[in-house]
């Protein structure tokens, strides 16, 4: 028999066996009534380094579990106060429950989870969550009968004992339009006579009798005007989800049938002589879907399939592809207010604001990143890839096209290249790579990978086609981007950031135009698979300037997002698989500016919280406990000039098996910081899903820093053995000091400087949109005025322009709204070191921070 469902918050666990206080955790992130037990760091590390390694076929802490009750508990084997694992708990404890449940929170539940001696849950306590998600079986099974008989009247033609719908006619309905019985419309049931009428007066509407024979009719005519012509009609099928139907259209020389469709409606698959046209609402579903990684086919399979054919075999696969990719320029230019004047002003797409909108050169840095994605790559012609039949102008405006490719040049002129030690031990290749490697690395690709460039604020700017991720990519991005902020410097991050610099500073690229980035960093995750050396001059947890919350991985997210459809693109043709790619970069810009201010009041709100806790540990601000950010940033620089020159003295005079033990010891630092790291996210993630991943991963570690520091202490002379106390505690210790504490804080005020200047960027940038003298929107509608096109167009493009501005003015309040929030609750001594990282970017007193001589 099991254990009674346990309510209410537990007061003790008797026998203290390593284990903590138990708390309440939200009942939707548990199983169906456990017991949760809090997992203890501490005893856990104390067990570890207490006890035997475990084998790799058994787990070294099985899950928290409490035993069976039993009325008679069986006596132990061994002692009360000896568990072998500090995570099992005994079988004669109990856990002591509050009777009282008034104190338990109204919105959540909170439950237990009983386990049993073989980890498998109980299933006589089952939870809440388990039970109304039963119960949703239940009532399906108690109305199934009553739904199943609506809906057999909805799918028929249901037409016994039923009048005309129209009003006044009292005639036997012959006729049910399904189309309308499914929108929601009561009047769906027609006689003959008005049945026609009926067909007349809308399109594609699915009428069909008792005998679900269609209502019989000639093709329908249209005319664009009085003066089309008579005969030599054209042939059209036009297409909704339930229905399908011909028409004979006729145009004059002054009018398009694509654009007489397009009132009705419908989507062409070719704007001149088209012979099918889809029903827009259609279209658009199927453009979101396709952006969202579900193939054309799949699309067209949806709407047009049946149990008797696909829509391939229909022949509506092909134009409803054409149809879905012509649509998305169009909705394009209405999503960015260009629609009357899309040659003009350009079709748009969605900037960074917080890049974009800087005044006067407030903000004197501009924070880029860039990446290769080798999983766009585009099957070449000859092994069955599409051929490039043209590109579509909306798409092109994210494309760009390399320049030249300086090192080719230099190779060609036979100049030597000298390639200068910046910690990469590897060799860079660029411009004419030797031939056989080029062969291996992908001999059927026409273009073997995209790469991308964008800001740190995640946002899409540049894809180049790629043919192997060479450094002429980066040089254009570099020139590009000097082009485009003449005023501004460079912090660039890139995954291979070490050898571009080592590019840039060959002789041959002296003469050229392509100036040094201010800041180039390497992504943090990136950074790990560098050089010491490397990480030394590049990481932006080791260099000052960005702070804490710019990691340079930004472009992972992105080729995330990619990932998710890349795959459809492979064999498409060049402008489609452009078009494709564009359409989601597209996307994602548009999320990210939806998320923009939760995303700077997130970084906001930890930089202030991180700033909290060190004010806690350093004292009151003065200049004196804090410096200045000059003395920090020269603090940082002969920081990690002896960083290197140590690690350099140190392997220079080594033996082999000295070396062995400082690689270990490095090793074993690692994962001592990721232990760190991982109780610090655990203690403000207990009782989420990311729980139960950041235990694993805790465990995992210590099981990696114990089986490392095993090694060490068995090839080490000393005579105390290394312990994972001992890591923790010295790495601790390094966190804990003066000159630590107040890195931190300069790194944090870096954080509140470049959030701050991204809240004030994106700000202005709507100012400069909405302005009612200058703005954006204020000069188009003026240009409507201006146009020659008809009064009906020009009240559309109008009302088009005025629903951007509003949507503008909307970002630009909450905007200002938040700047107020911090402007009031900010410190106000924080102000004067604001001031000293803004003078400092002016200054330029960051420059060459990767050139040190070590």
């Amino acid at each position: 028999m099991g254990l009674p469902k346990q309510r209410g918050r537990p007061k003790k666990i008797e026998q203290y066996v390593g284990l903590p206080a138990t708390t309440r955790v939200a009942k939707r992130q548990k199983a169906a009534g456990s017991v949760l037990v809090e997992f203890d760091e501490d005893e856990f590390m104390n067990w570890m380094t207490t006890h035997p390694h475990s084998s790799d076929h058994t787990s070294p802490v099985p899950p928290v579990r409490v035993q069976k009750q039993h009325p008679e508990a069986e006596p132990l084997d061994e002692p009360a106060n000896f568990v072998e694992n500090p995570f099992e708990v005994s079988s004669n404890e109990t856990v002591e429950c509050s009777s009282d449940t008034t104190d338990t929170d109204a919105d959540e539940d909170y439950e237990f989870r009983v386990v049993d001696e073989d980890a498998s849950h109980l299933t006589d306590a089952p939870s809440k969550h388990h039970q109304r998600e039963r119960q949703k079986f239940v009532d399906f099974d108690n109305h199934k009968a009553s739904m199943l008989a609506e809906y057999a009247k909805l799918v028929t033609a249901n037409l016994t004992g039923c009048l005309c719908s129209i009003d006044g006619c009292e005639n036997v309905s012959v006729y049910r339009c399904y189309t309308c019985r499914t929108a929601g419309i009561q009047k769906s049931a027609y006689c003959e006579v008005h049945a026609g009428i009926h067909w007349k007066e809308t399109i594609c509407h699915r009428i069909l009798d008792a005998s679900d024979e269609p209502l019989q009719h000639n093709s329908r005519r249209l005319d664009c005007c009085e003066m089309s012509p008579v005969h030599s009609g054209h042939v059209a099928q036009l297409s909704t989800q339930d229905w399908s139907e011909q028409i004979i259209y006729h145009t004059c020389s002054s009018h398009s049938v694509s654009s007489m469709l397009m009132g009705l409606g419908f989507m062409v698959n070719r704007a001149v002589k088209p012979d099918h046209a889809f029903a827009i609402p259609m279209v658009q579903v199927a453009l979101k879907s396709r952006i969202h990684g579900t193939s054309y086919e799949s699309c067209a399979g949806i709407f047009f399939s049946d149990s008797s054919k696909s829509a391939r075999n229909k022949g509506l696969y092909q134009p409803f592809m054409d149809a879905v990719r012509f649509f998305s320029g169009l909705s394009q230019a209405v999503h960015h207010g260009s629609v009357h004047a899309p040659d003009t002003v350009g079709w748009g797409k969605t900037l960074c604001p917080m890049c974009e909108g800087n005044g006067d050169g407030e903000y004197p840095v501009v924070l880029k990143q860039m990446d290769g994605f080798e999983s766009a790559r585009k099957r070449s012609v000859k092994y069955g890839g599409g051929h490039n039949h043209g590109h579509y102008s909306w798409a092109r405006q994210f494309w760009c096209k390399p320049g030249e490719d300086y090192v080719a040049r230099a190779s060609e002129k036979g100049r030597h290249i000298a390639v200068e030690s910046l910690g990469c031990s590897s060799q860079h290749h660029s411009g004419e790579e030797e031939r056989n490697m080029a062969k291996k690395r992908n001999q059927q690709s026409q273009y073997d990978r995209i790469v991308h460039q964008g800001c740190m604020h995640d946002f899409f700017e540049r894809i180049f086609n790629a043919k192997g991720e060479r450094l002429l990519y980066c040089d254009t991005v570099i020139q590009m981007i000097r082009e485009q902020y003449p005023n501004r410097e460079l912090a660039l991050s890139y995954d291979v950031i070490c050898k571009e610099v080592a590019h840039l500073q060959q002789p041959y690229m002296l003469q050229t135009k392509i100036k040094m980035p201010y800041i180039a960093v390497l992504p943090v995750m990136h950074a790990q698979a560098h050089s010491k050396e490397c990480q030394v001059k590049f990481s932006p947890r080791i260099i000052a300037g960005l702070g804490t919350k710019l990691d340079g991985e930004g472009v992972e997210r992105e080729n995330s997002r990619l990932a998710k459809s890349i795959g459809l693109t492979v064999g498409e043709t060049e402008g489609n698989r452009e078009l494709d790619i564009s359409l989601i970069a597209e996307d994602y810009n548009c999320s990210k500016l939806r998320s923009a201010l939760k995303i700077i009041s997130h970084k906001l709100d930890l930089a202030y919280v991180d700033l909290a806790s060190i004010e806690a540990a350093i004292g009151q601000p003065s200049d004196l406990n804090r410096g200045s950010y000059r003395d920090f940033i020269v603090e940082n620089n002969a920081w990690r000039t002896n960083l290197m020159n140590d690690y350099r003295c140190r392997k220079s005079g080594m033996t082999s098996v000295e070396e062995m033990m400082y690689l270990l010891r490095e090793q074993a630092d690692d994962r001592g910081r990721a232990i760190t790291r991982t109780r610090k996210i655990l203690k403000s993630h207990m009782g989420t899903n990311v729980a139960s991943k950041l235990r694993r991963h805790l465990k995992s570690q210590f099981n990696q820093l114990k089986a490392i520091l095993e090694e060490l202490n068995n090839i080490g002379s000393t005579t105390s053995d290394i312990t994972i106390q001992q890591i923790i505690d010295e790495l601790e210790l390094k966190g804990k000091s003066e000159e630590a504490w107040i890195q931190k804080y300069w790194r944090g005020v870096e954080d509140i400087y470049h959030w701050r200047h991204a809240l004030w960027n994106f700000i202005k940038f709507y100012e400069k949109r909405v302005d009612s003298q200058h703005g954006q929107w204020v000069l188009r509608l003026k240009a409507v005025d201006a146009c020659d096109s008809p009064l009906p167009c020009k009240e559309a493009f109008k009302a088009i322009l005025r629903r951007k501005l509003s949507e503008d003015t909307g970002f630009l309040e909450r905007g200002r709204n938040l700047d107020r929030s911090y402007a009031t609750s900010r410190q106000p001594y924080i102000n004067s070191h604001l001031n000293q990282v803004h003078d400092g970017f002016k200054q330029k007193i960051h420059k060459l921070h990767f050139q040190l001589k070590f």
